[in-house]
């Protein structure tokens, strides 16, 4: 979050300094000063205590039109600096407040057409733009609505209407838009096929393209790629894809477990969302539970959480193991509960 503070500071300084701002506010000092001198020499010889300093705090606050009233000129020429003086600060306050909200515009907009440079780190990518595209969007911030969630599509205008949600426009087969996506700092990518095309086969060659780009300049991150024609895993895998999800396969088998299991559906529609109800967690092993049964954690975790543990990942992920199995250090739990814990 500081990071992206951070970038929008950088983007505003620069737009400000199109704009002349910092010349304004250098002539705008320069005119205090002499406003300020030529004010202490007319009123000094008939108001003997006013000090030089006196005389620089007069024209601070007849420059910014808040005017305490504590000192003002008497003289014809002391009351012509002075309206000169106001006309001034007026005048650079409009003008201020016009370049620095010109400013922010222009930053939203580019924002908005994806023209950013990524400065922040430990961000997930969701590369393409599809129907599934902003429902992925939802449950990722859902989870976790301070992460930053990036996206990356060769459209022309995206407006994301949610907090920490960025676009980047450009061809995410390039080198260019994914450096300009960071995605060497990236910590998940999320590759979906490009509907666009209308032909899986080149749909797919579409995203091995993608998966490769991004595994040369991220070698650790977590890839995860939708698939559109099961012949085309083998290809995913040697882009050394960490998931590969085979969309219609995904779907075909949820119908057949709600055709066979009326209630299935049901029950894997409120462990896949983060809307309502339980859902699906990992963790890693704490410490204290090393060498302990199967059987007695999922116990404890019950009686502590009142989460149930579904398997445990190291390496392969095995569901319902044997009771009397061993946890070992380094497992991941695979576990449903109503929060993450």
């Amino acid at each position: 979050m500081i990071a992206v503070f951070i970038n929008t500071l950088k983007a505003l300084h620069i737009s400000i300094k199109k704009s002349n701002i910092y010349k304004l506010l250098t002539v705008g000092f320069i005119s205090l000063i002499i406003c300020s001198l030529g004010f202490y020499y007319f009123e000094h010889p008939v108001n003997p205590e006013l000090g030089i300093n006196d005389a620089f705090w007069w024209g601070i606050v007849t420059s910014t039109t808040v005017g305490y009233g504590d000192f003002f000129p008497t003289t014809f020429q002391g009351r012509i600096i002075g309206i000169l003086l106001m006309v001034i600060g007026i005048s650079a306050f409009g003008f201020i407040t016009a370049a620095v909200a010109s400013a922010f515009v222009e930053n939203k907009l580019k924002e908005g057409m994806g023209l950013m440079d990524i400065k922040f780190d430990n961000h997930i990518a969701i590369i393409g733009w599809n129907s599934k595209s902003e429902i992925i969007l939802q449950e990722l911030i859902k989870d976790n609505p301070d992460s930053n969630i990036l996206i990356v599509d060769e459209r022309e205008k995206l407006l994301l209407d949610y907090k920490n949600a960025y676009f980047v426009h450009g061809d995410p087969t390039q080198d260019e838009t994914l450096k300009k996506a960071n995605i060497k700092n990236a910590d998940t990518v999320i590759v979906v096929a490009d509907e666009k095309i209308g032909n899986a086969r080149m749909a797919d060659a579409k995203s091995v393209l993608i998966c490769l780009a991004v595994d040369k300049l991220n070698t650790n991150i977590h890839l995860i790629a939708e698939v559109l024609n099961k012949e085309n895993v083998s290809h995913f895998q040697r882009a050394n894809v960490n998931d590969i999800i085979i969309s219609n396969e995904m779907s075909s088998r949820v119908m057949v477990r709600s055709a066979l299991y009326k209630n299935v559906s049901l029950a894997l529609k409120e462990l896949l969302t983060n809307t309502y109800g339980n859902e699906i967690y990992e963790s890693k092993i704490k410490d204290e539970d090393v060498g302990i049964s199967f059987k007695e954690l999922s116990s404890k975790y019950m009686d502590k959480y009142n989460a149930i543990i579904l398997g445990i990942a190291n390496g392969d992920v095995l569901l319902n193991p044997d009771k009397d199995q061993p946890v070992k250090k380094g497992d991941i739990i695979i576990y449903i509960s109503k929060e993450k814990l």
